[in-house]
């Protein structure tokens, strides 16, 4: 069961933010809360703003006007290193992964454990990803590599590098897109599992039925709206 306290202070707010582009304004005074332990369910149509509005809030964008806060403080960001230092962390509908290279060695990249000056320490890599692994009931065998592996599980491997990143707020842009009906149920179950672990998650979807089903709140978007 959700459980957040919708009397708090959300863990992450985006107030009045506008951000427009030749031709086009992408989103007009938006604004959107999210709370420690809950699943937010962003709706909307394609081309309604959806992935805009997040990758402001993931720092790759810039709003033109409008301000985010996290805990209750404004912040800047500068770009995703920054929103991930601050524990926002984003899977993207189009994986982000190196085939030819393994689930532990993908999930460490660009943030590598070293044991001593310079020695690559792949076994504490190893045993942190598997306690992710096991906690939330992802079932991701961390020695194969990217490219034999199903869109499902692939996926599953975006969401380890946000959490072992240690990510609070979680996005997830269209997250069931190629995923089959049986990894759509079992992909929620690791949703539920992280929402009830603590973690804030957006959902974006153009998906009502999922939102139904997966959302304890949602908002919707129309046209930049």
């Amino acid at each position: 069961m959700p459980s957040y306290d919708p009397t708090g202070t959300p863990v992450l707010e985006a107030r009045g933010i506008t951000k427009r582009f030749p031709g086009v304004v992408a989103n007009n005074n938006v604004s959107l809360t999210i709370h420690k332990g809950q699943i937010v369910g962003l709706l909307g149509e394609n081309g309604a703003g959806k992935s805009t509005l997040v990758k402001m809030i993931y720092g790759l964008y810039e709003p033109d006007e409008g301000e985010i806060l996290m805990n209750g403080s404004q912040i800047t960001l500068k770009g995703p290193r920054d929103a991930i230092r601050r524990g926002i962390g984003m899977v993207h509908q189009h994986f982000m992964l190196v085939p030819v290279f393994s689930v532990v060695e993908n999930v460490i990249l660009g943030v590598e454990p070293t044991r001593g000056a310079d020695y690559l320490d792949l076994d504490a890599a190893r045993a942190q990803l598997q306690d992710i692994n096991n906690r939330y009931g992802m079932d991701v065998p961390t020695e194969s590599l990217i490219r034999d592996l199903p869109f499902g599980i692939q996926q599953r491997v975006e969401i380890l590098k946000v959490l072992l990143r240690s990510a609070d707020v979680l996005i997830l842009d269209e997250p069931t897109a190629v995923l089959t009906p049986q990894e759509v149920e079992e992909f929620f179950g690791i949703v539920r599992a992280l929402r009830d672990a603590g973690k804030a998650i957006v959902f974006i979807t153009h998906k009502l039925h999922e939102i139904l089903e997966i959302a304890d709140r949602v908002s919707v978007l129309r046209q930049g709206e």
